[in-house]
């Protein structure tokens, strides 16, 4: 008893460490059984102590233990059904700065949590988060028949573009574009983003150290190419025909356009340079058109005569949202587009091993750091997500109909960049919690709040590579 004792001690000082401290005796018990375990042993806590104080949230009513199937199948979950998430959430202590929206397309927001002073109106940079609305702006001009077919070739639309059986880029369509398999460079998203899963790819695949998502479009192409064709990308005074024509001219294929795929801005910037061929619009007349007005994203914004489409996009979680709602409520693009931009790109890549998941128009058909590639399990759960190398992870789960979004910028002034990919792992851990509640399962409260393996999704390696990015920022690259 008296090592329980120090046990509860240390979890009043360690809120992380609380869940596991309840596991030996809240297993034992069948779930109507934890109650009262739990308020016999808050008898043995000394006078002036409760669970409900042990809980650091005295808005979690104990009594009422079970979760029951309150809602029908098409009705949003009841409020106080988040209030396990509520409380899990106010207990993660590896980051503050961040918000977290939860929703459908049908009820809007059914959930929203703010950390720290950050907001879901606050104004950030997005990294790669900016892949995924990027693309389907491109895609709204098939949509309105601008662009003919997602099939069209290139050079349809862009008079220097060589028609020429004989060289492969004649083959590249508008789909390679958006699917990121053109061909046009090489690129991983393990190469820049945070998490311990990509820093284990960076050391098997012998990268040194992470490549900064700080760098502009140019910078990252004069290490390819020559400055002269470089500087022509550049956001400021660059102009974006001039730098898909220059990363049509310099930048090496890696294969056979449709049957590779490289995680770059490349592909998104020769399609902008179709976008302004095709509808005779100057490149923010294009954003305006086929993203800000249609999905009332008013406060946000590429910026230059030459964004890079696959990271300069600054946004809210509020816009972002709007977005997502859009997508899984497919509002804004006819179900066709939709199902193509949802559609497994990169079948060929399904065998190895995979860090985020085969690859939709802009963004990931999710299936995190498997080692058995894009699994049955991971097609069927049916999630889409685009995360940032900042630590912004937006998702839709097709098969539970809800959108999530993790909302995050860690780097000043909103939090540290070793901590950025910290963010990736707090979405995936909350994530069967967040199905338990949409699905309307009746489960305890305690089963949220403890150890139970239905909500593990976390490993002791990504545990410690999330508290190591904490304790040592310095060595988290």
């Amino acid at each position: 008893m008296l090592l329980l004792h120090i046990g509860f001690f240390m979890a009043r000082l360690f809120p992380l460490a609380r869940l596991a401290l309840l596991v030996p005796c809240a297993l034992a018990a069948h779930s109507i059984d934890k109650l009262r375990w739990l308020r016999g042993y808050s008898q043995d806590l000394g006078e002036g102590s409760s669970i409900t104080e042990f809980a650091d949230d005295a808005s979690v009513v104990w009594a009422n233990v079970t979760l029951s199937r309150s809602q029908s199948p098409n009705s949003p979950p009841s409020p106080e059904r988040f209030a396990p998430l509520q409380q899990l959430l106010e207990q993660w202590q590896f980051t503050r700065n961040y918000a977290i929206a939860i929703g459908t397309a049908e009820h809007g927001r059914l959930f929203l949590y703010e950390g720290g002073n950050f907001k879901m109106t606050t104004q950030i940079p997005t990294g790669s988060t900016s892949k995924w609305p990027s693309a389907m702006l491109f895609a709204g001009l098939v949509n309105d028949g601008t662009v003919n077919s997602l099939d069209d070739p290139v050079h349809k639309y862009l008079d220097w573009w060589t028609e020429s059986p004989s060289d492969l880029r004649s083959t590249v369509t508008f789909r390679m574009l958006l699917s990121f398999t053109s061909g046009f460079g090489d690129g991983h998203p393990g190469q820049e983003h945070g998490s311990g899963a990509a820093r284990r790819w960076r050391l098997a695949h012998n990268f040194s150290a992470r490549r900064s998502p700080l760098l502009t479009l140019d910078e990252r192409l004069a290490a390819e190419i020559d400055n002269d064709g470089a500087v022509k990308c550049n956001s400021t005074y660059g102009d974006i025909t001039e730098c898909a024509r220059s990363i049509y001219d310099n930048v090496k294929l890696i294969g056979q356009p449709g049957k590779v795929y490289s995680y770059n801005s490349n592909h998104l910037q020769i399609a902008a340079a179709v976008a302004v061929a095709a509808t005779g619009l100057d490149i923010q007349q294009v954003i305006s058109k086929y993203l800000n007005e249609p999905y009332a994203m008013h406060n946000s914004k590429y910026l230059g005569k030459c964004p890079d489409f696959g990271a300069d996009l600054i946004t809210t979680g509020e816009d972002y949202e709007k977005f997502l709602v859009g997508m899984l409520g497919r509002r804004q693009l006819s179900k066709a587009v939709l199902d193509a931009a949802e559609a497994d790109s990169t079948p060929f890549m399904s065998e190895m091993y995979t860090l985020y998941g085969d690859y939709g128009f802009g963004h990931f058909l999710f299936c995190f750091d498997s080692v058995g590639g894009m699994t049955d399990a991971c097609r069927e759960d049916a999630v889409h997500a685009d995360p940032g190398a900042f630590g912004f992870i937006p998702l839709i789960d097709r098969r539970r109909n809800y959108y999530l979004e993790v909302v995050a910028a860690e780097i000043p002034p909103w939090g540290l960049y070793p901590l950025s990919g910290i963010p990736e792992y707090l979405a995936v851990a909350i994530k069967p919690h967040v199905d338990a509640i949409m699905d309307g399962e009746a489960t305890d409260v305690i089963d949220h709040l403890t150890h139970n393996p239905r909500f593990l999704s976390l490993s002791t390696a990504d545990v410690n590579y999330c508290l190591n990015c904490v304790l040592n920022p310095n060595k988290c690259s």
